[in-house]
């Protein structure tokens, strides 16, 4: 038997679908604030970029560069302190977990969050009982059905141009022109998610791994 079909939360389907269903704690596991933090910084850093080209026919290089970082600068002061603000009452409202089912063919990945109503166990047990369905668009449409899902994100592995691994958090990170997907894997299947991903990506893709 496939190895990948022994483990309760990771699941080869008889419609050559993986799937699988993570969980974790949004108080002790902080990737999603550090995300929006690392977008937040970017935006202020192209802001700044945008206004300082602006004011150094007015000011010259060094005052307009000196000037637009520290508006900048003050820009993200706020913006991080609104956020440091809002992510405990983000935690409340959402349990204090962020639950996602995601599934994944030779094509690509599909990243979606659950509502959090939605329990885990409920999920799984529910995704095994799905499986029993052997058409695989009778599945697709259950699947959305019973998960109530809040948000979905789907990569094609085709289109991704960085591949970024961090083997301390089990994390992938799957980079596009315009988007950005972060797939969760459990520990004991990391390596089989990770290689299945990087044949399946072009071969040109950037790598980076952090341990």
């Amino acid at each position: 038997m496939d190895d990948s079909r022994v483990n309760h939360d990771f699941r080869l389907c008889d419609d050559g679908v993986y799937r699988w269903v993570y969980e974790y704690d949004l108080w002790k596991n902080h990737t999603v604030i550090l995300e929006i933090e690392k977008f937040l910084f970017l935006v202020c850093l192209g802001i700044m970029v945008i206004q300082g080209l602006i004011e150094i026919p007015q000011k010259g290089f060094i005052k307009a560069l000196i000037s637009a970082a520290q508006e900048a600068g003050i820009l993200l002061g706020i913006m991080s302190a609104l956020l440091i603000i809002s992510y405990p009452i983000y935690c409340l409202l959402s349990n204090g977990k962020y639950c996602v089912l995601f599934e994944m063919d030779d094509k690509g990945i599909m990243h979606t969050r659950m509502e959090k109503k939605v329990k885990r166990e409920d999920l799984v047990e529910w995704l095994w009982a799905a499986n029993e369905i052997l058409d695989s668009r009778l599945l697709s449409t259950g699947l959305n059905i019973a998960t109530a899902s809040e948000a979905s994100m789907e990569t094609v592995f085709s289109e991704v141009r960085k591949m970024s691994v961090s083997e301390k958090g089990k994390t992938i990170t799957l980079v596009c022109r315009i988007t950005r997907n972060q797939v969760y894997v459990p520990a004991e299947k990391f390596e089989f998610v990770k290689k299945y991903i990087l044949e399946r990506c072009p071969e040109n893709v950037q790598r980076s791994q952090k341990i």
